[in-house]
């Protein structure tokens, strides 16, 4: 844990991505690509030993670091996520294809072990991936929002709920442009969620920092 980059302020007060200037508010993806979302969290920088780490979790079926995960995100952020006052937690979905490949859903199992310990639903097929996109790596921020639009749809079974809940967790465990959480929370608004925040196990640099 003490060799893993956890993400210190200040950072991006939309999406929690590291910046250099403690007056700076906002990272240039969330200024020239405005963002939906209330704020954002993210426990770790996106750099090659972390990327280790999550290919095995996503990809190698290590389960057991959700738990690892879980309990590190606790460590870190549980004052601020309590603060938010949450009344659903959604993992970002993947497609049934992909699902069917790996076994789980990377997401979904960090969403239900945070759901067990702050005791907040857990709603893990909310949203559905209905279109098996092309990988995000290979476009631009522009054109990732534009591939990811009708890939994702609120599951009809949740449509009928008594109540819909009014703040809302997404998580997923890496975060570039943020063009997959930016398509769930305008699909959530839509759907009559009032505020939507998101954690990101891993995140990237901020571009004003890159460039």
């Amino acid at each position: 844990m003490q060799q893993l980059p956890l993400i210190h302020s200040p950072t991006c007060f939309r999406c929690g991505k590291p910046i250099n200037q403690d007056r700076q508010e906002l990272c240039y993806d969330c200024r020239i690509f405005p963002k939906s979302f209330e704020e954002g969290l993210a426990l770790f920088l996106y750099n090659d030993m972390t990327k280790r780490a999550t290919t095995a979790f996503k990809y190698h079926n290590q389960r057991y670091l959700a738990d690892f995960f879980t309990h590190a995100i606790l460590r870190m952020h549980l004052q601020k996520i309590s603060s938010w006052k949450l009344q659903a937690i959604i993992p970002i979905p993947i497609h049934k294809n992909k699902r069917k490949k790996r076994g789980y859903n990377q997401a979904e199992l960090l969403a239900k072990q945070l759901s067990d310990y702050l005791r907040i639903p857990c709603y893990p097929h909310y949203i559905l991936r209905t279109i098996d996109t092309l990988p995000q790596k290979q476009f631009s921020p522009q054109a990732r929002l534009n591939n990811l639009q009708k890939a994702f749809q609120v599951n009809p079974h949740y449509v009928n709920l008594e109540r819909t809940p009014e703040s809302v967790l997404l998580i997923d465990d890496i975060y570039t442009t943020g063009a997959t959480m930016e398509s769930c929370t305008r699909l959530l608004h839509a759907a009559g969620v009032k505020k939507v925040y998101i954690y990101s196990l891993c995140i990237g640099m901020a571009r004003d920092e890159i460039i």
